[in-house]
């Protein structure tokens, strides 16, 4: 099951409501800013997914570990911690016989942030993940070159058409969020002004970067250089989407 069933089946299974859940862990937290009802209703209807710096307390509260309130499963998956922290791992299916030739099974977070392929998107990065994409460890390993490391991996959508015809509105990205430093040209997720934004980096010849957009319709051309833009990470595969 997802997080979001996981949290309500654990709360149902202690017998609360959606208000005595969050008195408990605003009360594990001791903070004196109350947690609303609405923001459970919101992890349990998949709209939001409890940050990173409060999943602990959430699945202790409920009385389950974090990998369980996470969705990961027991039997024909294994959590390989990084950090001591499910949100930085990666479920790998321990299945003896998989569906495909070489598909183990390496299954990558979904942000629930997105990057705006236009005007910017009023989310900052952060580690929500409302959900998982297994592709095979063998395909990432041969195709997706260079790579900081396996665990940076992250799943975000694209919106907006100043990427066209490279990306195209709803896409789903595969980002590194471990790659901060541009020195490769391509495709980054960028973070300025509080927006996020999905961008081509290129190097001058002088040595300053510039940021600009495929579509040729869109002319714009940005100073990465420019105080307050933050590298969030290198697109480094895109799934296109085309109606049949």
């Amino acid at each position: 099951m997802s997080i979001h069933e996981n949290i309500k089946s654990a709360r149902l299974a202690k017998g609360w409501s959606m208000e005595q859940l969050a008195e408990a862990i605003a009360s594990a937290e001791k903070s004196a800013k109350p947690l609303s009802w609405q923001t459970i209703q919101q992890w349990e209807n998949g709209t939001t997914a409890p940050k990173r710096t409060r999943l602990k307390t959430v699945a202790e509260v409920l009385g389950v570990s974090q990998a369980e309130l996470s969705g990961v499963e027991s039997g024909d998956r294994a959590l390989v911690e990084l950090d001591g922290d499910p949100r930085d791992a990666l479920v790998v299916s321990k299945r003896t016989a998989p569906y495909l030739p070489g598909f183990d099974g390496l299954s990558i977070p979904v942000l629930a942030q997105a990057g705006s392929m236009g005007t910017g998107v009023d989310q900052l990065i952060d580690e929500v993940v409302v959900g998982r994409l297994t592709v095979s460890p063998d395909w990432v390993s041969r195709t997706i070159k260079p790579l900081s490391n396996l665990r940076n991996l992250r799943f975000i959508h694209g919106y907006g058409d100043s990427m066209e015809p490279t990306f195209h509105d709803g896409d789903i990205m595969l980002v590194d969020i471990g790659i901060k430093d541009p020195d490769i040209d391509g495709i980054y997720v960028l973070e300025a002004n509080d927006r996020i934004y999905i961008k081509r980096v290129r190097q001058r010849l002088n040595g300053d970067y510039e940021v600009t957009s495929d579509n040729p319709i869109v002319k714009t051309v940005d100073d990465l250089n420019a105080a307050g833009v933050k590298v969030c990470g290198r697109v480094v595969w895109v799934w296109n989407g085309k109606k049949l």
